[in-house]
């Protein structure tokens, strides 16, 4: 009886992530088409960062002109009541969307074929979260606040929760479709920037600002649902309580690292929230939302850079230190005269963007800017560690972080007041930078900091007397004229060299290995019989298929 061999149109090959299946190589050394979908090509890869780097400028250059706005119209009482609705119900959102999305995604760019029954699975897990969320929220609500516009105020906020639940972006995100997540963010910002500019116009209108941010949401979402429908059909949402366990074990490093993060950017204001008047939480959140905006660009900037660590886990570490050491200079060169003119400039920014009413802010933003730097800084490492299989060190310290973020904030908040709070924020991230450098300093991968810090300090020495002096005539001369300044000065004593920002695009000297599956990292047969390697691939395929 004869055996004809199937063809590869017949039956897909199946490529492990292990060295001992690799396929063996065609002639000429490149592997079988067949057996290996090919990766994104780097023009590709720098478009999608455009797209998303050009909405996040809109969304969050919007985002601050609005909260300046509301600032303003509101007072600090009307603006308080806004910003702690806003952040308990940000905690909420942390559960819904990053415990299940970023895992999600990661699948969803390995297997193409799974969108629709992932998809499915996926809605219905987090629609019956929220909707449990949102009727806590509501109860809660109406058991602790005094006032029905409070409850309202925090009820339309919990209208968010049911919004990220429906949210489709991390289906584009997978299959690299930035261009429809950047539109659909613009979008969402604009609906709510224009409602709160020509419909908020003073605190007797405090409603409509959540009112005005669901609505921008449900926008955003419905344009991404319309594609997603014309391609793939309308979800039908499935609860498998198997592909939730199997998630949710599989997940849990990524869930445990981003609620970390969110807890250590925000534990001060929720103290401040409990314990201060209104007028109180108001001047404290004002400068808090403007520092968020700069540690926004500070993620992107990290995960733009992650690749780039990544491929440099199994390379010897002094090629890892160098693509950390060009990374931590230009962290160091944009958000230290960042840091030191927001420090300088505190009083008259406080005076040019909001009212007399904030004063008390100028502290606050002197203080609060050096967050900035500090937690980038920090969760970069954390980003290294994890790039280098060392996850578990990077997760043991943003926990460690975190639970030490909330005693610490009530503790210098009831001994110093709101700069005591502001203050727990930077003993954390101070910590967490040191921490996180001692811990790349076992692995042999520490940036070499006295490199780094030496140029930038100098030009901001040389930048903070032009500052002083120009904002005499106006505080918007003094910004520009403490860059240029600093521009001129950094480039006088050395800068950035050009090799450098190749190394952090990964065009220098890091480059991939060839690699038989995108996006495993296949081990090293000596660290594929090590106790302490870890594999970065996460879900298993077979749990996936067959759950899916």
């Amino acid at each position: 009886m004869a055996i004809t061999p199937l063809s590869s149109s017949r039956v897909r090959p199946w490529v492990s992530a292990t060295p001992a299946s690799v396929p063996p190589l065609a002639p000429g050394g490149a592997r079988p088409e067949a057996r290996v979908r090919p990766g994104p090509a780097p023009r590709r890869i720098a478009s999608n960062f455009a797209w998303l780097s050009l909405a996040e400028v809109i969304c969050r250059g919007t985002s601050v002109a609005v909260t300046l706005a509301l600032a303003k119209r509101l007072g600090p009482a009307g603006y308080g009541r806004v910003e702690l609705a806003f952040n308990i119900v940000f905690w909420l959102v942390l559960l819904v969307r990053d415990a299940f999305e970023v895992i999600t995604s990661r699948e969803l760019a390995r297997h193409p074929r799974l969108i629709r029954p992932l998809v499915n699975h996926v809605l219905a897990i987090k629609g019956a979260i929220a909707l449990g969320l949102f009727a806590a929220l509501v109860m809660i609500g109406r058991l602790t606040l005094s006032t029905p516009s409070d409850r309202a105020i925090l009820t339309l906020y919990g209208l968010l929760l049911v919004t990220t639940a429906l949210g489709l972006d991390f289906v584009y995100r997978s299959t690299e479709r930035m261009g429809l997540v950047a539109l659909s963010l613009c979008i969402r910002t604009l609906v709510y920037a224009g409602g709160v500019w020509f419909w908020v116009s003073d605190a007797s209108r405090i409603v409509w600002v959540p009112a005005w941010l669901a609505l921008g949401e449900a926008s955003g979402i419905a344009l991404v649902w319309t594609c997603y429908a014309r391609r793939y059909g309308l979800p039908r949402p499935h609860f498998g309580v198997r592909f939730l366990r199997i998630l949710l074990r599989r997940g849990r490093s990524v869930c445990l690292i981003q609620a970390a993060q969110t807890v250590i950017g925000s534990a001060d204001l929720m103290v401040v929230g409990l314990m201060s008047r209104w007028e109180e939480i108001g001047c404290y959140g004002a400068p808090y939302r403007m520092i968020s905006a700069i540690l926004t660009f500070g993620v992107i900037f990290q995960q733009a850079a992650f690749p780039t660590l990544a491929r440099s886990w199994r390379q010897a570490p002094g090629t890892g230190r160098a693509s950390l050491n060009a990374l931590v200079k230009v962290l160091a060169g944009g958000l230290l005269p960042v840091a030191v003119g927001g420090t300088v400039l505190a009083a008259p920014l406080v005076r040019f963007l909001l009212s007399t009413k904030y004063a008390e802010a100028s502290l606050l933003l002197a203080l609060g800017i050096w967050r900035a730097p500090l937690l980038t800084v920090a969760f970069l490492y954390q980003a290294m560690l994890i790039a280098v299989n060392r996850e578990a060190s990077g997760v043991r310290l943003l926990l460690a972080g975190a639970v030490a973020s909330g005693p610490l904030a009530l503790a210098l908040h009831t001994a110093f007041g709101l700069p005591g709070a502001l203050m727990s924020v930077l003993v954390i991230g101070a910590s967490l930078v040191l921490a996180g450098f001692a811990c790349l300093a076992r692995e042999g991968r520490e940036p070499a900091w006295h490199h780094h810090l030496a140029r930038p300090l100098v030009a901001s020495a040389v930048m903070v007397p032009v500052c002083l002096l120009l904002q005499r005539w106006h505080v918007l001369a003094a910004v520009a004229g403490g860059a240029a300044t600093y521009a001129f000065a950094l480039s006088a004593v050395g800068g950035i060299r050009p090799e450098e920002v190749r190394a952090i695009l990964g065009r220098g000297h890091a480059h991939a290995l060839d690699d038989p599956t995108p996006g495993v990292m296949p081990p090293r047969p000596e660290a594929a019989s090590s106790p302490r390697f870890e594999s970065p691939a996460g879900l298993s395929r077979p749990n996936l298929v067959n759950t899916a």
